[in-house]
Order: structure tokens, then sequence, then C-alpha cells
């Protein structure tokens, strides 16, 4: 699977992780979710090995992809956004001629696949919208969304309709969501590994949405779940929620949700 050794493997298989990222360039932060290139690159060390192909269907600015060829891999990314597609191609540099890039549809992953003759991926890492949590800013404080709002910089990947994380409806969305990993499975190597980044959200209504525990329910219909690693973040700030009347948590977790395909 990889060239770890012992010690390597056995730090990586504990189930919670500290990933600080450092200050996003003023180019990042224009995305409103990126996952620090730290954290990609310990799971593409593990789960692959040099030259083999590494997939993320939602690339967003480029981060996986980034990790992928700096470990000496290829990479291929799918990103709906084209102000984000063009961002990706100016972080990767001179890491872009070992990427095939789409600025297209994830839902669209098995055609653009079938098209460009690709070989089935080693590995898959990513992270899909979080249903339309971006959308939404909860509470009275001046929270991160409101900030970005303030500071004239993108709250939601984008307003297209073939955006997932535009729509409203929850099951339309879950749905629509495993589809798109039934096509990127599709395309994955048989007893390939893939990730997902995602977090349980809070709605505007208070009402916390299982949408990890969700989405894993509907990927085990045809992937086998191995388990997760928890990505934990201390140097966020914390938030006053729900003070002094109802309680509130700061999430400030993700769940890296492990999938193989047979």
């Amino acid at each position: 699977m990889n060239h770890l050794t012992g010690r390597q493997w056995i730090r990586f298989t504990r189930s919670w992780f500290v990933v600080n990222p450092p200050r996003r360039s003023a180019s990042q932060v224009q995305h409103p979710a990126k996952y620090p290139e730290d954290l990609a690159r310990s799971f593409i060390e593990f789960f692959t090995q040099q030259d083999q192909l590494v997939f993320d269907p939602f690339m967003g600015v480029g981060s996986t992809l980034l990790a992928a060829t700096e470990a000496g891999r290829r990479a291929v990314g799918i990103e709906l956004n084209p102000k984000y597609f063009e961002l990706a191609g100016q972080h990767l540099g001179e890491y872009a001629s070992q990427c095939t890039l789409f600025n297209d549809d994830a839902q669209q992953t098995e055609k653009l696949w079938s098209q460009a003759e690709l070989e089935p991926a080693d590995f898959v890492l990513t992270s899909p919208p979080y249903w339309d949590m971006l959308a939404n800013s909860r509470g009275n404080v001046f929270s991160t969304h409101k900030k970005r709002q303030a500071d004239g910089l993108d709250v939601v990947y984008s307003k297209s309709d073939d955006d997932l994380g535009n729509l409203t409806d929850y099951e339309a969305f879950l749905a629509q969501l495993a589809d798109v990993f039934r096509q990127v499975a599709n395309c994955l190597k048989d007893k390939g590994y893939l990730v997902i980044v995602i977090q349980n959200m809070r709605s505007p209504e208070g009402r916390m949405v299982p949408l990890a525990w969700d989405l894993t329910r509907h990927l085990s219909k045809f992937l086998v779940f191995k388990g997760e690693k928890i990505w934990c973040q201390d140097n966020k700030k914390l938030g006053i929620w729900g003070y002094p009347s109802e309680f509130v948590s700061n999430v400030h977790h993700h769940y890296c949700l492990i999938f193989k395909k047979p």
C-alpha cells in the first residue's frame, strides 16, 4: 500500500490528529472551505505509492492535487467554479503538467473519465459541500461567515444550479451526492480507498444534522466503511454560541471518512 515504516504506520492509524494550517495566501482565502495540504499529504502518503494516481472530484483551489504532485504522485481534479479552477492552476504551477484538470461538474465524473480515457484512480481524497451550510450564517455574533461577507470574500462555492451546495432539500442533496460517489467509485481501482472530509452541521434552527453519518449510510451500499480519523482544529476562535440559555457546541473537528472499494 505504501512505503511507510512501522512507526509511521502506527502514528497514522491513530483515530484523531491535529493540523493547524499556516495562514492562507490572498488567492487561497478566496475559497470559503479549503483544507490544508499537510492534511492531504498525510493521507496520500499512507494510501498510495510514488507515481500512482490521486483523484479529487471537488478540487476547489487544488489542495489535494498540490499535495499529491509534491509527493511524486499524479493527480486528477474536477472543479465546477471557473474562478477556483483558475486559482488551482495557478497554485499548481510547475506541477500542473502532472495533473488532468476538468472545469466541469462532479456529477459528470464517469463521462469525463471515459472521454479522457483515464486509468482507474489509485486513491480518492476530497471534501464535498456540507449541504447548504455555507449559505446560512448562524447566531448573532460576528462569525467567520459574517466576517468573510464584510471583507467581500466568497461565502458559498457558487450560485450554479449544478452546485450541490445550493440544494435546499436535504434528502435530495444526499441522494445526488451519493450518486457522485457511486460514479467516483466506478473510476477507482478495485480495493482502492476513498477518503471524504466532512462535518456534521447545525441547521439555522439549531438542530444538529448528522451529515457524516447519513452519507456513510448511503455510501455503505456500494463501498466498505473502514472507519474515520477525526481532524481536530485547536486553533479556531471560540464563539459564545447559545449563551446564556442553550447548549450549542463549538464544532472544531471534521470527520475523515475512510471507505474501501470491494
